[in-house]
C-alpha cells in the first residue's frame, strides 16, 4: 500500500491548472462520454486518453464528487482524529511522486473537470480521496505506532465474495457475487458504475466512488475476459 503527506494548501488556482497539459483538443474532452441513472445507480461511460477519462469523470460526476469530499473530510476527522490537511500533505509528499504518469494525468483531468463544473477541489484533495482506504486504515495506524500512540484505526477487512463455475452453476458459466461491508457515510455514495474505454488497453466495467479512479470496492470485469474482485489496483488489467 502506498502512503502520503501534503503541506501546500493549494486551491483550484491558475497556478495549479498551469500543470494541465491536455494532449487532445479542448473540444474533444467529452467526446464519447455520457451518463444516465437507473435504480439508484449512476452509470457513466468514459472514453479516450488519461486526460479525457479524468476530465469526463470530473464533469459527469462533479456534484457527487463534491458531496463525497464533503462527507469524507468530516468522517475521517472523526475516525482518525486527523484533519483533512494531514491527508492532503500525505498525498503530496508521499503518494504523488510514486503515482504513474498515466494516472497523474487522469487525476489532474478530474480536477480540471471539477473546476469547469464550479467545484473547488485541487490535486491534493483528489489524490487524498483516491487514498480513502490506504491512508486512514493502513498508513495512519502505522504512523500512530511510530509515534507511540494507540492506533485509532485498523485495516477494515470489509469484503467477502463468492465465485462458482462448472458443475456448480446451472449453465456451467461463471457466477460471481461480492459484498462490501462498509460504513454508511461512504457506502451510500458507492453507487457509480464506470464503463471505461481507454485509448490503449481493454474496456473495463466496474463499480466505484465518484472522483476515484480505482474501484476500491474491487469488483469489475475487463473485456479481455478477466473478472476481478478483491484487487485494489484494477488498472493493471488495462495492459
Amino acid at each position: 500500500m502506498s502512503s502520503l503527506l501534503v503541506i501546500a494548501c493549494l486551491s483550484a488556482s491558475p497556478s495549479l491548472f498551469g500543470q494541465w497539459k491536455p494532449t487532445i483538443s479542448e473540444d474533444d474532452r467529452l467526446k464519447g462520454s455520457y451518463r444516465f441513472e437507473r435504480n439508484g445507480w449512476i452509470y457513466v461511460h468514459l472514453a479516450g486518453s488519461p486526460e479525457q477519462l479524468g476530465y469526463q469523470h470530473g464533469k459527469l460526476l462533479a456534484k457527487e464528487t463534491e458531496d463525497l469530499l464533503r462527507v469524507t473530510k468530516l468522517f475521517l476527522e472523526h475516525e482518525t482524529r486527523r484533519k483533512w490537511d494531514f491527508y492532503r500533505k500525505a498525498s503530496q509528499d508521499i503518494l504523488w511522486p510514486k503515482i504513474e504518469p498515466e494516472y497523474q494525468r487522469e487525476l489532474d483531468g478530474i480536477v480540471k473537470g471539477l473546476s469547469d463544473s464550479g467545484v473547488k477541489a485541487d490535486r491534493w484533495d483528489i489524490v487524498a480521496l483516491n487514498a480513502l482506504e490506504e491512508l486512514p486504515y493502513y498508513y495512519v495506524p502505522w504512523l500512530d505506532k511510530q509515534q507511540g500512540r494507540i492506533p485509532s484505526t485498523h485495516a477494515p477487512g470489509n469484503c467477502s465474495a463468492i465465485v462458482a463455475t462448472g458443475s456448480y452453476t446451472k449453465d456451467h458459466r461463471i457466477v460471481m457475487g461480492h459484498n462490501n461491508w462498509t460504513n454508511y457515510a461512504i457506502g451510500s455514495r458507492w453507487n457509480i458504475i464506470f464503463d471505461i474505454q481507454p485509448k490503449s488497453g481493454y474496456r473495463i466495467l466496474m463499480d466505484g466512488l465518484p472522483g476515484v479512479i480505482a474501484s476500491d470496492d474491487d469488483f469489475g470485469h475487463q473485456f479481455s475476459g478477466h473478472h476481478d474482485h478483491g484487487n485494489y489496483d484494477y488498472r493493471v488489467q488495462r495492459i
